[in-house]
């Protein structure tokens, strides 16, 4: 609870390498929020899969298996991801900006009526004041991503909703294995 969730996509039987760079930037988030990093990974075929992602520093592993849950379809996927996030309850979570986290990621936001920031480029752990109720935010996600055809740089926050959501571009953040291997539970 209150962990970073990403979700994995899974092409062929092999994990897609933007999950696995969100992955990758969700321990080096967790380290900082001192919380675990948990994956969803629903495909067909996905017996082993903790191997290949478990290197990258994830904790936990939700799996749903099933021959017709490949390829992709929205309506069980978005259901299957929605039921662990609502039992789960992360603080973040975290979808890769690609047709399928296109499509999935805002039906996820509008049923748990939460933010969501699209085509991010970078994620960092900040805290935040809001100048109009003087309220002070500890430890939010500061979603960040380019604005206006990309002439300037925007970062969001969504203090009073959770959990904070983002869809991340292939590519921006750094596929990093893990000295350490930590295993699945």
């Amino acid at each position: 609870m209150n962990n970073i969730c990403v979700y994995c996509e899974i092409d062929e039987g092999k994990v897609s390498d933007v999950s696995l760079e969100l992955i990758s930037k969700a321990h080096k988030l967790a380290s900082e929020l001192k919380c675990e990093v948990e994956a969803v990974v629903i495909g067909s075929g996905l017996k082993g899969i903790e191997e290949q992602i478990s290197p990258y520093g994830v904790h936990v592993i939700h799996i749903a298996d099933d021959k017709r849950l490949y390829p992709y379809t929205t309506l069980p996927h978005s259901a299957i991801f929605e039921h662990i996030l609502k039992h789960e309850k992360p603080q973040i979570v975290i979808v890769g900006a690609t047709s399928v986290g296109r499509d999935l990621a805002p039906r996820i936001a509008s049923s748990l009526k939460c933010g969501l920031t699209a085509d991010c480029t970078d994620l960092v752990i900040g805290d935040y004041s809001d100048p109009k109720s003087g309220k002070e935010y500890k430890n939010l996600l500061y979603q960040i991503r380019p604005a206006f055809g990309g002439n300037i740089i925007a970062t969001i926050v969504n203090p009073e909703t959770k959990p904070q959501m983002a869809t991340v571009r292939e590519g921006v953040m750094k596929k990093e294995l893990l000295t350490k291997i930590i295993r699945a539970k």
